[in-house]
């Protein structure tokens, strides 16, 4: 039975913050790393939004988890890193919202996943036959540090969806009327040393990521990403079972949705889901899938022919 700690933190006030993550990852039974190791962390920056809202990792966050590694292991290299997508300009995203100073302080690096060397490796997954992995992740440790939202296609955003913002091509969306088994594929092969969930400020609504905040309060950490998800479900208001991606990776022994939660209790909050809403996302969903079938196959094709 894997463990999970949740630990209740009410806003983002640094020393707030460094208690709850300090209490949080020795429960969740520390960090595996040495000073000597490469550190790559995948923040969240799913869109063009204020950290107030819940959707993107907030500095504050960001800059305290730094402050925490570098008082644990002084000569630790860290990568901050994220992914170009259809909505996301990286380079800029991290520009805007005031991350750089932060990554200076701090003396950390900056890497655009969508730039670089990428190694194809081979799986037997439920979709992918190979993983593109950007050649930092081959040669670093990982920590996911995701929000804690709703999602209209995978209906709930956490520690497993973080990953799949690891792949390096632009149009992710193609994979979106297969992204649980695609989401599964990939941590297969991307696997975290450790997950935080940022909970503070969370996202609801059914059509999330969307424009719900929630004040959820809460800091979630685990090495077994399938049972931190399996929380993160829950808190939301969603049976994990139900959740196709956190079954599907599960069942290909990536983690398990047996867990068992330490730290503080966690409050009902409401995140505001609907089932009307749920159904007319999926059914406009549904009317997109012919477009990402075609440009899926023409990835297909071009990953081929290349």
């Amino acid at each position: 039975m894997s463990v999970v700690s949740a630990v209740q933190c009410k806003n983002y006030i640094k020393d707030e913050i460094l208690s709850a993550l300090r209490k949080g990852i020795k429960l969740a039974g520390d960090l595996t790393l040495s000073s000597c190791d490469t550190l790559a962390i995948k923040i969240n920056m799913c869109d063009a939004r204020p950290p107030e809202t819940g959707a993107i990792t907030h500095p504050v966050f960001l800059d305290v988890l730094l402050q925490y590694l570098r008082e644990s292991y002084d000569g630790l290299e860290i990568h901050i890193v994220e992914s170009d997508c259809t909505v996301v300009m990286a380079d800029e995203f991290i520009r805007w919202f005031g991350y750089m100073p932060i990554l200076e302080k701090w003396e950390a690096k900056w890497h655009n996943l969508s730039k670089g060397k990428v190694v194809q490796i081979p799986i037997d997954g439920y979709y992918l036959k190979e993983v593109p992995v950007p050649e930092i992740l081959t040669r670093s440790k990982l920590l996911s540090l995701s929000k804690l939202k709703t999602n209209s296609a995978s209906k709930i955003t956490a520690s497993l969806k973080n990953q799949f913002g690891c792949l390096p091509m632009v149009q992710k969306s193609i994979f979106h009327d297969v992204l649980p088994k695609v989401i599964a594929d990939v941590n297969r092969v991307i696997k975290p040393v450790l997950s935080i969930v940022d909970g503070i400020i969370a996202m609801g609504g059914p059509n999330g990521p969307s424009f719900v905040p929630v004040c959820a309060e809460v800091i979630l950490a685990g090495k077994d990403l399938v049972a931190v998800d399996s929380v993160s479900a829950a808190i939301i208001g969603i049976s994990p079972s139900k959740v196709k991606h956190i079954k599907l990776a599960a069942n290909a022994g990536i983690g398990s949705m047996n867990y068992k939660l330490v730290g503080d209790s966690i409050p009902d909050v409401d995140f505001e889901l609907s089932r009307l809403a749920d159904f007319q996302s999926w059914f406009i969903d549904i009317v997109k899938k012919t477009q990402r079938i075609k440009l899926r196959t023409s990835w297909k094709n071009n990953q081929q022919s290349s």
